[in-house]
């Protein structure tokens, strides 16, 4: 077939040229996916200091119980000098998604607080500001140093009700599968998206739609599971209490801290 005989619209020359694109939001929905799924997959680094998940919960629960009842400033700025000497153990990224969250925890309590100290209340602003560092600065080092595998088998320690830990393992379980899906989901949405999209909100939802059948259906895989391997509702967490020497550490610096705080209060 020879030039004179092509079609028209084959030997006219293509011209089309794609808009820019706006795939901010697609941009943004993927950075905050896989910021939650990085926290949650992220396994704190074993250390020589770090003391077992019991021990470290225990101990974490009742530094915060002392910080909520005391009334004494002195105890507070102690508890201050504990808890920054807690952070800055710990590893460089670590540290900073500790930091940022303490932080941001006092920011909003100190923002919530402010008609009370505009109205004549200042002491309340600095000592409810303090006690939420305090408590957050703790928990997120909790947080950092046990993993949260130790974590769930740990509550059995405790006599912890199997279905309440069975319930929280398998939702961190989850919350790590359906993350993965919707990542897969929004990066084949994000490559396949030509040109600019008038509402790209509603591939999200077209998304979130897909998810949310997916997890019906691994529900109801999970429950035939369950059913065929005969569970009867005990939660074999498959771990055992060992001490270790960080044990003995953190148990010391609960005793001091015990001792100081029922000292200040009695004085």
């Amino acid at each position: 077939m020879t030039n004179n005989q092509l079609p028209a619209w084959m030997r006219t020359a293509e011209t089309y040229s794609a808009p820019p694109s706006s795939d901010a939001f697609l941009k943004k929905s993927l950075l905050k996916i896989t910021g939650v799924l990085s926290k949650v997959r992220a396994v704190p680094t074993a250390a020589k200091w770090q003391a077992s998940a019991p021990t470290a919960l225990l101990i974490t629960i009742a530094l915060i119980i002392l910080i909520a009842c005391s009334t004494n400033a002195f105890f507070s700025y102690a508890m201050l000098a504990l808890v920054l000497t807690c952070l800055c153990l710990l590893p460089g990224g670590a540290l900073k998604r500790s930091v940022a969250g303490t932080l941001a925890a006092t920011a909003v309590s100190l923002l919530l607080l402010l008609p009370a100290a505009l109205t004549g209340h200042p002491q309340t602003l600095l000592t409810v500001g303090l006690k939420v560092f305090l408590s957050v600065g703790l928990l997120n080092f909790f947080n950092s140093t046990i993993p949260w595998n130790q974590l769930t088998a740990g509550l059995r320690f405790f006599h912890i009700p199997n279905l309440f830990i069975f319930t929280l393992d398998l939702t961190l379980k989850y919350i790590v599968l359906l993350g993965d899906l919707c990542l897969a989901m929004l990066e084949a949405l994000t490559l396949r998206s030509v040109g600019k999209s008038k509402d790209q909100s509603e591939g999200l939802s077209g998304i979130l739609g897909v998810t949310f059948l997916k997890s019906r259906a691994m529900a109801d895989e999970q429950y035939s599971a369950m059913v065929c391997r005969g569970f009867n509702g005990t939660y074999q967490a498959g771990y055992h209490f060992r001490p270790k020497a960080a044990d003995l550490v953190y148990l010391a610096v609960f005793a001091v801290y015990l001792t100081l705080f029922i000292i200040l209060q009695r004085g």
